[in-house]
């Protein structure tokens, strides 16, 4: 039989002061941790699940939670959907994933909703260094780097896969699978965020010989063009089959599946954000030829058609 690995589901609800602590404590390593409100109004929600490997949760607060937090075993990025918060002195923006530093840096958050990813650190080193053809060993990540665009679309894109096994999965699975979910992860984030060895002072110039890192550069820098398949694959100096093979590894899914949601991802964020443009201009600003064809695609993949997401942010 396959080992397995049981995910761990972790849920507090409280209006106390002193639990909500004690659930923060339990999640992350703190120091100096405070957590204020008014009795009348405070509450607080934490979830969790997942394995050592890989876990997600989810937090909301009525009141003020701070501190310090301080480094673990995980990489761990956080992102807010709602309210305030500082880190490291920077205020977040909503939607946008922050990784925690390798050292204590303080934290507040004020009626917040926020989500949570933590990903084996030993996992991400590893595959950094398939991905960037050197020795594995600790990483340097950009600092305060802000994901935005094609690779920003690209985290999003591995979220919602993940997010889909490690919530609604099994609670007990095979060790082998939770390891190339936790991979996968890995990749997702070593797509958003610049990264190198330590030692160095930037990205080295030799990740570009990692034949992957360079396709899937070229895909995302290139998201809204009309590129192929072929192109990319030229790109990284690999042949078609190849190309397909090493994304399939990479990312579990075609490279043109992989350009679609990205592309598609690209799409309700323009929505969203700048509902006052056509239908037609969003789908041509984000790669799509085809009106029709896009339509279909967005509501297969959100539920609901470009213009209800258009209309609804036009409403809020």
């Amino acid at each position: 039989m396959p080992e397995l690995l049981r995910r761990t589901r972790i849920e507090t609800r409280t209006r106390d002061r002193r639990v909500a602590a004690g659930a923060v404590m339990q999640a992350d390593v703190t120091h100096g941790l405070l957590v204020e409100g008014r009795d009348s109004s405070f509450s607080f929600e934490d979830r969790s699940r997942g394995t050592h490997l890989l876990s997600l949760g989810s937090c909301s607060c009525v009141g003020v939670i701070s501190g310090e937090i301080a480094p673990d075993d995980s990489v761990t990025l956080i992102w807010l959907k709602s309210g305030r918060g500082h880190l490291d002195g920077d205020q977040m923006t909503i939607g946008r994933p922050t990784l925690l530093r390798q050292e204590s840096q303080p934290f507040r958050w004020e009626s917040f909703h926020k989500d949570v990813m933590r990903i084996d650190r030993a996992t991400v080193e590893a595959v950094a260094a398939e991905r960037g053809d050197w020795e594995p060993g600790p990483l340097v990540f950009q600092p305060r780097h802000v994901p935005e665009g094609p690779n920003l679309a690209a985290w999003w894109l591995m979220v919602r896969t993940v997010a889909a096994e490690v919530l609604n999965g099994p609670d007990e699975v095979p060790l082998e699978r939770e390891q190339e979910l936790t991979r996968f992860a890995a990749a997702g984030l070593l797509s958003a965020i610049p990264h190198w060895p330590v030692g160095q002072h930037e990205p080295p110039r030799t990740a570009a010989s990692a034949r992957f890192a360079r396709a899937e550069s070229f895909l995302l820098e290139n998201a809204t063009q009309q590129i192929t398949v072929a192109d990319v694959a030229a790109a990284a100096g690999l042949s078609v089959r190849g190309l397909q093979d090493t994304f399939q590894r990479h990312h579990g899914i075609a490279p043109l599946t992989y350009l679609r949601g990205i592309r598609l991802l690209l799409a309700r964020e323009r929505l969203q954000e700048e509902p006052d443009l056509s239908i037609a201009e969003v789908a041509r600003a984000t790669g799509f030829a085809h009106l029709g064809r896009f339509a279909a695609a967005y509501r297969a993949e959100f539920g609901e058609l470009p213009r209800q997401t258009r209309q609804a942010a036009q409403e809020s």
